[in-house]
């Protein structure tokens, strides 16, 4: 019985390759950095689902007095479910639009500062957006996770909202 050629499996060993045990060693921390990054960053956003596309919905319409009427973009969700949420804070947690989620605009309802007392946002949210996870928790209530673990609240607001523009 003759045996298979087995010259690719010797060329292909390890062994053969002359590589100093250093740089293996390098190869497999390096490898193993990667692959416990990406479990720890799996493990942080498991759970949060990704938001659907938004609707379309009516273009923000600039009025006579230089202030703005904003409406809703965003598709509707599930409740129940945490969603990824970048929230627009640069100019305060309560901007009209800062908050569109679930087919409505939102207003801030507490616990903690919606702003910094200048129109920023307060501490502990990213500028100009902050990467949390918004839920719905029940049909006129919203809870907001921030990147830095401050939860917020928001009520559902009615139709569109009127403010000037975000500098």
């Amino acid at each position: 019985m003759k045996t298979t050629n087995r010259d690719w499996w010797r060329s292909a060993s390890v062994t053969r390759w002359h590589v100093p045990t250093s740089a293996l060693v390098i190869g497999v921390v390096v490898l193993t950095v990667m692959l416990v990054a990406a479990i720890v960053f799996e493990i942080a956003s498991s759970g949060a689902r990704s938001l659907p596309p938004q609707t379309g919905g009516l273009e923000t319409q600039p009025l006579a007095n230089g202030q703005f009427r904003f409406f809703p973009r965003s598709a509707r969700i599930t409740l129940g479910v945490p969603y990824r949420f970048n929230l627009y804070t640069h100019c305060g947690l309560d901007w009209p639009p800062a908050v569109d989620f679930d087919g409505s605009l939102w207003d801030p309802i507490g616990p903690g500062a919606v702003s910094d007392g200048s129109g920023s946002p307060p501490a502990g949210y990213g500028n100009p957006y902050d990467q949390g996870v918004m839920t719905l928790i029940s049909p006129t209530l919203a809870r907001y996770r921030s990147s830095g673990e401050l939860v917020i609240q928001f009520s559902r607001h009615a139709g569109p909202r009127v403010s000037s523009a975000c500098s």
